[in-house]
C-alpha cells in the first residue's frame, strides 16, 4: 500500500495489551475492531512531507494494530529514547497519554489539589499516579488488598490506600481529608463504587471516567452531586496534533528520569491467548506487552544499548553477532577476542554488520584479564548504555584424563571461567537485559577426553544459576555439534563426525543454532540444551545411551489432546448419539465437555477432571468459559450461550444440556417433536374455548403461554444485541465479582 501525504511506515516490536483487547480477540467487542492500540518498533518508510523521522528510526506511539507492520499518521508516534528497549517503548503510549488527557487536559489538576486513583497498580493508574506526583497533587489510590505492598513500594502511606473491590475507600478517604473529600477522581469501577466517588467531590470537583461500562449523564451528575463537572472520554478525541505534543512531553519527562517507567511483563505474541488472560483477571501490575517474534526488537530487550560479545570474530560469536543486529535490532555492538581487528575475518564482520546500520567496535581484550576488561567496559559510549552481554569465547585443549596437566586445564578455563566471571563481577551492578554464557553439552553428559572443557562449561551452567538467584540476568546455552566448522571444530573429521551422528547428534545448521537461541531468550530458564538429537540413533545406543536422554529416545509417543479430536460435524455427532442408549450418550458427551475443558485449561490429558466437580472449581474465569463455549459451539453446531458453564456448573450435568439439544436437533425427533406440538396447540384451543372459562382464567393462561414462549428465544439472541456494558456485566454476575 502506498504512503499518504503524512504517514510513515513502521516494522512493529512491540505492542501494548489493554482489556479491549481481551474483547476484540473472542469476538465479543462491540461493532468488532482490531487487536492492539499502542506500540512500538523501526521506521521502515516515509511517506510525503513526514519531517523529523528518516528510515531506521525507532519509534513508538499509537500504532492501532497487532502485526508486523503498520500505517500510521506520523503525528501519533515519536523517537525511542535511547537506551530504552521497544519492549518498554511500548508500555508507554496508551497509559501515559490517557492519565494525561484526563488530569492535565479535561482535569486541570494543579499543585495541592486532591487526586482519587482507582486501580492505581494497572498501567493507567501508575501512570497517573506518577502525573499526579509531579504536578504537585496529594494522590490518594485504590488497588486490591494483593497489591496494596506495590502501593507501598510507590511511595504511598497506609492513609492514602483503600481497597478497589470494596466501598470502604469512600469512609477511609473522608476520614483522611477531615470530610472534605478530594478534587478529582480518575474512575475506573462502575455502579455502587462509582457512586461512592461521586459524593466524595465537592462542587466543581471532576470527575474523570476512563470505563466504559458505567457511562452517567453529566447533567444529571452535576444535578444530584452538587455541581460535580462528570467527564467521560475517548483518546482518540483529543486529535492527533495535541496527542503529538502530549507524547513529546510524556516521554521526555520518562527519559530525563521525572517520571517513573512502568513494570513490563512481556509474553510472546504466539502466547497472546495466555497474555488476554493474564489481563483479564487483572494479575497484571504496571503494563502487559506481547513482542512480535519477528520484529525488529525481538524480546530481549537489547535495542537501543550496546551489546558486548566476547570471541565475537570467531564463526559462533560473528552469527550471533550478525543475529543481533539483524533480529534483535541492536544497533552498537563491541566484538571483543584476543586477536582483535588481526582476526580472520576481522574486517568482513564488521563491515557486514556496518551495513547492517550498526555501529561496530573490534576490540583486542583478553577477558581473563579483569583490570583490560574493566577498562574496556569503562569506555563505552554512555550514551548507549550496556544491555547484553555474549561470552563466546572459548579454546579447547583436549586430552586423556592422564594428560590433563595444569597448564592444559587452566588454558580451557582461563578463556570460558576467568573471562565469565569478570564479565560477572564487573556487570552485577548493570541494568542488563541479557547475560548469555554459550555452554557445551560436554559439561551436561561429558565428551570423551574433554574432562577440562566439561568443567568449564558446568562452571558457566552454575554461575548463571547463581546469577538468577540473585536477580540479575543469567542464561546459559548448552550448544550441540555446530555444522559450521569453527575455530575449535575444524580439527574433527568425517569419523569424528560420523561417530557423533551415530551416537545421536546431529549438526545444526547456522540458521537452527540462531533459531534455537531465540527460543532460549523467551525460555525464562537458567540452562537450555541447543542441540539437534536423532532419536532412533539414541535408541540404538543401548546401555551407552546417557541417563538424561533415556527419555528422548524414539518410542512409543502419548496420544494429546488436540482441537482437531472434538471438531466433529453436528450431522455426525447427532447421527452417532442417537444409535447410542441414554446412558452410552451421557458418557460420549461428557467425554467431549471434559477433553474440550483439559484443552482450554493447557492440560495434557482429561484424566484428573472430575465430571462432577464444579467449572469454577477446575480453574475457570471468564476467558476460559468462553473459550470453552466457542469449542464446543464447534464441536455441536449448536448454538450455545457466553455463560454456558455458569448455567450448567458441570461437566455432567453440561453434557446433558447438549445431550436434550443434540437429540432434538436430529430430524425424526424433530418430526415426533412437532406433532407433539402440534396435539398440544388443538387441545389449548379446545380449552380456551370453553364457554364456561372465566376471564381470569383466560388472562392467566395466557400469560403462562407468553413467558413460555419469551424463554425459548436463544440466549445468544440477547448477548449479540447485548452493549460492552451488558457483556461485562453478564459475566461479571456469573463470576460474583
Amino acid at each position: 500500500m502506498e504512503l499518504a501525504t503524512g504517514q510513515v511506515r513502521v516494522a512493529v516490536g512491540a505492542v501494548g495489551v489493554n482489556f479491549r483487547d481481551v474483547l476484540v480477540a473472542l469476538g465479543m467487542y462491540p461493532g468488532g475492531g482490531e487487536l492492539g492500540v499502542d506500540g512500538a518498533g523501526v521506521v521502515v518508510e516515509v511517506g510525503p512531507g513526514v519531517t523529523g523521522l528518516a528510515v531506521g528510526d525507532r519509534v513508538m506511539g499509537l500504532l492501532g494494530l497487532v502485526g508486523s507492520e503498520a500505517v500510521v499518521d506520523a503525528r501519533l508516534v515519536t523517537m525511542v529514547p535511547a537506551g530504552w528497549s521497544l519492549v518498554e517503548a511500548a508500555a508507554v503510549p496508551v497509559a501515559f497519554l490517557t492519565a494525561f488527557y484526563g488530569l492535565s487536559v479535561l482535569a486541570e489538576v494543579a499543585a495541592g489539589q486532591k487526586v482519587l486513583v482507582h486501580a492505581g497498580t494497572g498501567g493507567v493508574g501508575m501512570a497517573a499516579v506518577s502525573l499526579a506526583r509531579y504536578w504537585g497533587a496529594e494522590v490518594f489510590v485504590t488497588a486490591s488488598r494483593a497489591k496494596w505492598d506495590t502501593l507501598r513500594a510507590m511511595g504511598f502511606d497506609d492513609i492514602h490506600i483503600s481497597d478497589s473491590r470494596s466501598l470502604e475507600f469512600e469512609e477511609a478517604f473522608l476520614r483522611a481529608t477531615e470530610g472534605s473529600g478530594v478534587d478529582v477522581v480518575l474512575n475506573s469501577l462502575a455502579g455502587e463504587f462509582t457512586d461512592a466517588s461521586l459524593r466524595l467531590l465537592p462542587s466543581g470537583g471532576r470527575f474523570i471516567e476512563l470505563g466504559k461500562t458505567d457511562i452517567r449523564d453529566g447533567q444529571t451528575v452535576a444535578e444530584r452531586h452538587r455541581g460535580v463537572r462528570y467527564r467521560a472520554f475517548d483518546l482518540v478525541e483529543a486529535g492527533p496534533d495535541r496527542i503529538a505534543a502530549m507524547l513529546s512531553e510524556v516521554v521526555g519527562l520518562l527519559a530525563a528520569g521525572v517520571l517513573a517507567r512502568l513494570p513490563v511483563k512481556t509474553f510472546d505474541a504466539r502466547c497472546a491467548p495466555a497474555a488476554y488472560r493474564f489481563v483479564s483477571q487483572a494479575r497484571h501490575i504496571g503494563k502487559v506487552v506481547l513482542t512480535i517474534p519477528d520484529g525488529p526488537g525481538g524480546q530481549s530487550g537489547l535495542a537501543g544499548g550496546t551489546v558486548v560479545v566476547t570471541g565475537g570474530t570467531g564463526m559462533a560469536g560473528s552469527a550471533v553477532a550478525t543475529h543481533l543486529v539483524r533480529r534483535h535490532g541492536v544497533a552498537n555492538l563491541v566484538l571483543v577476542s584476543r586477536s582483535g581487528e588481526q582476526a580472520d575475518r576481522a574486517a568482513e564482520v564488521a563491515a557486514l554488520l556496518r551495513e547492517g546500520g550498526a555501529q561496530v567496535a573490534v576490540v583486542s581484550c583478553d577477558v581473563a584479564d579483569r583490570d583490560a576488561l574493566a577498562a574496556l567496559l569503562a569506555g563505552l559510549d554512555p550514551r548507549y548504555p550496556l544491555k547484553g552481554v555474549f561470552h563466546a569465547a572459548g579454546v579447547l585443549d583436549d586430552a586423556v584424563i592422564t594428560g590433563l596437566t595444569p597448564d592444559r586445564v587452566d588454558t580451557v578455563l582461563r578463556a570460558k571461567v576467568d573471562g565469565a566471571w569478570n564479565l560477572h563481577e564487573l556487570t552485577e551492578d548493570m541494568d542488563l537485559s541479557a547475560f548469555v554464557v554459550f555452554s557445551s553439552m560436554a559439561g551436561i553428559v561429558g565428551t570423551p577426553a574433554q574432562g577440562n572443557y566439561a568443567a568449564a562449561n558446568a562452571f558457566l551452567d552454575g554461575l548463571v544459576a547463581y546469577r538468577r538467584s540473585r536477580g540479575l540476568a543469567g542464561l546459559s546455552v548448552a550448544w550441540g555439534l555446530w555444522e559450521q566448522a569453527s575455530a575449535m571444530t575444524r580439527h574433527l573429521g568425517e569419523r569424528d563426525r560420523a561417530r557423533m551422528t551415530q551416537a545421536g547428534l546431529a549438526p545444526l545448521t547456522t540458521e537452527q543454532a540462531l533459531g534455537f537461541l531465540d527460543t532460549a531468550l523467551q525460555a525464562d530458564r537458567a540452562v537450555v540444551v541447543a542441540a539437534r538429537l536423532d532419536r532412533a540413533a539414541l535408541a540404538g545406543a543401548g546401555a551407552a545411551l546417557p541417563a538424561l536422554f533415556s527419555q528422548l529416545a524414539a518410542g512409543p509417543t502419548r496420544r494429546r489432546i488436540d482441537a482437531a479430536d472434538t471438531a466433529v460435524s453436528m450431522s455426525g455427532l447427532v447421527s452417532r448419539l442417537h444409535a447410542l442408549t441414554p446412558e452410552r450418550r451421557q458418557r460420549e458427551l461428557t467425554d467431549l465437555v471434559i477433553s474440550n475443558a483439559a484443552a482450554v485449561l493447557g492440560r495434557s490429558s482429561s484424566v484428573d477432571i472430575n465430571a462432577h466437580k464444579a467449572f469454577q472449581d477446575l480453574g475457570f474465569d471468564s476467558l476460559t468459559a468462553v473459550e470453552l463455549r466457542n469449542r464446543l459451539k464447534t464441536a455441536t453446531g449448536l448454538t450455545l450461550s457466553p455463560t454456558l458453564i455458569f448455567d450448567y456448573p458441570t461437566p455432567a450435568t453440561l453434557a446433558e444440556h447438549l445431550d436434550s439439544r443434540l437429540v432434538t436437533a436430529s430430524g425424526s425427533d424433530q418430526q415426533s417433536l412437532s406433532d407433539r406440538v402440534d396435539d398440544i396447540t388443538r387441545e389449548l384451543v379446545v380449552l380456551l374455548d370453553q364457554p364456561d372459562l372465566s376471564a381470569n382464567v383466560k388472562a392467566h393462561l395466557r400469560t403462562r403461554l407468553q413467558t413460555m414462549l419469551t424463554s425459548l428465544t436463544t440466549e445468544d439472541d440477547d448477548i449479540a444485541a447485548a452493549t460492552e456494558s451488558q457483556l461485562f456485566a453478564i459475566l461479571d454476575e456469573e463470576l460474583g465479582s
